[in-house]
Parts: structure tokens; C-alpha cells; sequence
């Protein structure tokens, strides 16, 4: 039974973005790369501010860039995305200064702002190109466990090849990244572009731009789902960051950061993979509900002290029913956008998730050097409180 039921040429685009998202996350130097940017000389305010050059960047260049996919197609601007990710690898690996590592950020977060809805978007219309639109959750969630398979490879085989803490070593991880990133490459020039509504008279980028914003305006809906999504936002980047200090400083040993990163990869994809039964089994309000604040109510649980073991599996289970949301949040925000213009407005709202992200990076870093326990109440309290009150306005204009 096949899996998808597409045309072989669509199905084959479903393949291929698998196999993209795979080797452009295949990222082996991801345990090791705050040690790698030390040995060149970096110090913590460096460091953290380059995670800010990369949002700051998507966010400013979201939307110029979703008008630009939506123009050229959705194929070249995902081969676009990689070469500027390549190149930024590029230049991680032979930088020897803060402004190289500035200009690797930029260049990845241009990278990343072009790739923003463009395999998404592809991903649905191949789909409904297919009649298999209704799948949109079961595809999103494969594809985000693909992304949590890569990181749990990375994270094993980084982790066992960098034991000896050499820049040697460093390298040559980053070179092995490079090399990983350039297999994507490769596989994207094989994506067939999916035939949309608007390839006969396509549309200007101010066309295509005002259409989106009226479509935000107008949907009301949408808009709640996009606000949702936005404020309900795990910062699962952040988490990664503040992990380690959060289990040794509960006294787990050193030894246990690998295997915890990997397990909460495995969860991810799982949660990733199967988040579309979630609406199955408890409807469309409910599955919202549990996506949101389940993440929300462990960074709570985070805060307090407890054993090392139990600080590790609550790591885990946050980090992993983090990855819940963006199938369901995927899937919901998609109906309501149409095929034309649908990279603009999946970028539009990219971009204002990347502003709040940035923001709230820099909010839980000066909180989090006074308390990484008020980090975690800070987090776990937006994510909790946002989702209850969305959940009440809703049920008071059902209910009135």
C-alpha cells in the first residue's frame, strides 16, 4: 500500500524534501560547537548574540524572499536556500574572527529565510495536486521526524567522533556538515515544481504581498491561529542552550549530555511523526490544547529541583512534545491560504514569529543569568497562559 496516494511525480517531490530536510539538519558539530567558537576565540555575549544575527536576519528577510519564491518557484528558491546554507558552512569552518562568524550567521539566515514555507508550501501542493490534502499533518509530521532523525545522528556521531576536544576534531565535523548540506543541495535540483492556480497570470510581489496582509486581516481564524502559534512558540533553540547547564547543575554527570540530546531527538520525531492522530483521537480544540500547554506545563516542572534522572527525562519530554505543534499548526494555517500565494504569507508569518523568538531569546538569556529556574517559569508560563485564554475566548463566542 502506498503510502501517499499521488501521482509517481508528485510523490517523488514528497521523497526528495524528505531526504533534503534529512542531510540539511545532518549538523555533526552541534555538541560541540559552543567549544569550537570558544577555541576561535569567542567569549558567551558573542556566542549568543550570533544565534540573534541568524533570527534577526530571517525576519528582516522573510517576506522579501517569500515574494521572490513565490515569483521564481518554489524549486529554485529551496536550491537557492542551499547554496547560501553551503556557503555559510563555508565560511563557519575557515572563520578566525567575530565578523566571519557574523557573516556565516547572515548568510545561513538568508539561507534559511528562502527555504521558510517553500518545502512546506511545496509539501501541500504536491499533495493537493494529488487530492491528499487531508494528509497535510501525517506529511508534516514525517518530514519534522526526518529533521529529529538527523539531529539524533548528529548529535551520536559528533558527540562519539569530538571526544577528545581537539580543533582537529572540530573541523573536521564541520566538514562533514558541509558535505551533508551539499547532498541536499543535490537532491533539490531534482524537485518537479508543482503546477498552481496563479502560473497563467501571476501576480506582482506587491500583489502578492497585499493579498497576504488583506488575507490577515480578514481571516479571523487565521489570525488567532497565527497569534497561537507565535505566543505558544516552545523556543526549543533556547532549550538546547540552556540544557546543559540545567543538568549539571542538578549534579547529573557530564556523560549524560549526549545520550539526553539524542533521546530527546528520538522523541521529537516521534512526537512529530504521529501528531496527527492527536486530532483523531481528541478533536481539532483539544489537540490544539494539548500541544500547546503540554510543553508549557514541563518547563514548570523544570524549575524545580529535582534528581538528576528525573532532570533529564523532563529535558526530554519537553524538548520532545515541543515537536507536536508544527504539524497540527502546519495543517490548520494551510487551509486557510491559497496555493498563489501561499510562500508569502507562510513567510509573513514566519517573519513575526522570528521577531517574538529574537525577543524573547534575549528576555530568557538576561533571566536566565540570574536563574535558569526563572528562565523556565518565564517560558512555561507564556506557553500556559496564552493557550488557556485562547481556549476560553474561543469556547465564550462558541457558547454566546
Amino acid at each position: 500500500m502506498r503510502l501517499l496516494p499521488l501521482r509517481p511525480r508528485h510523490a517523488g517531490n514528497l521523497v526528495f524534501i524528505y531526504a533534503i530536510t534529512f542531510f540539511g539538519t545532518l549538523y555533526f558539530y552541534h555538541p560541540i560547537a559552543t567549544l569550537y567558537y570558544q577555541a576561535r576565540g569567542l567569549d558567551y555575549v558573542e556566542i549568543n548574540s550570533l544565534w540573534a544575527v541568524v533570527v534577526g536576519v530571517m525576519a528582516v528577510s522573510e517576506v522579501p524572499t517569500g515574494l521572490i519564491a513565490d515569483r521564481i518557484g518554489r524549486k529554485w528558491a529551496i536550491v537557492l536556500a542551499l547554496a547560501l546554507q553551503l556557503l555559510g558552512e563555508i565560511v563557519f569552518v575557515v572563520a578566525d574572527s567575530y565578523p566571519l562568524f557574523v557573516l556565516s550567521a547572515a548568510l545561513g539566515g538568508i539561507g534559511f529565510a528562502f527555504s521558510s514555507g517553500c518545502l512546506e508550501s511545496m509539501m501541500y501542493d504536491s499533495l493537493k495536486l494529488g487530492n491528499a490534502a487531508h494528509r497535510m499533518q501525517r506529511t508534516m509530521g514525517l518530514n519534522g521526524a526526518m529533521a529529529q532523525l538527523a539531529g539524533i545522528t548528529g548529535a551520536l556521531v559528533g558527540g562519539y567522533l569530538s571526544q577528545d576536544l581537539t580543533m582537529n576534531s572540530y573541523v573536521y565535523l564541520i566538514t562533514m556538515t558541509i558535505a551533508s548540506v551539499a547532498i541536499a543541495l543535490a537532491i533539490s535540483l531534482f524537485l518537479k515544481e508543482p503546477r498552481r492556480t496563479t502560473d497563467r497570470d501571476a501576480p506582482t510581489a506587491l500583489e502578492l504581498l497585499g493579498s497576504g496582509v488583506q488575507l490577515l486581516r480578514a481571516n479571523r481564524q487565521l489570525r488567532r491561529l497565527v497569534v497561537l502559534s507565535i505566543l505558544c512558540n516552545p523556543l526549543s533553540a533556547y532549550l538546547l542552550t540552556f540544557y546543559q547547564p540545567y543538568l549539571l547543575g542538578v549534579g547529573a554527570p557530564p556523560s549524560w549530555l549526549g545520550p539526553s540530546l539524542a533521546a530527546a531527538f528520538l522523541l521529537g520525531a516521534a512526537c512529530s511523526h504521529f501528531a496527527y492522530r492527536l486530532e483523531a483521537w481528541s478533536g481539532v480544540r483539544w489537540a490544539l490544547l494539548i500541544a500547546t500547554v503540554l510543553p508549557g506545563l514541563l518547563y514548570l516542572l523544570m524549575a524545580l529541583p529535582v534528581a538528576p534522572w528525573l532532570a533529564a527525562a523532563l529535558f526530554v519530554a519537553t524538548f520532545g512534545t515541543a515537536s507536536l505543534q508544527k504539524p497540527i499548526f502546519s495543517d490548520y494555517i494551510n487551509r486557510h491560504i491559497e496555493s498563489g500565494n501561499r510562500t508569502t504569507v507562510l513567510s509573513m508569518i514566519s517573519m513575526f514569529s522570528g521577531v517574538y523568538v529574537s525577543l524573547m531569546g534575549l528576555l530568557t538569556g538576561a533571566v536566565a543569568e540570574a536563574s535558569l529556574a526563572a528562565t523556565f517559569v518565564l517560558t512555561g508560563a507564556v506557553v500556559v497562559i496564552v493557550s488557556v485564554v485562547f481556549r476560553v475566548a474561543v469556547a465564550q463566542e462558541e457558547g454566546g
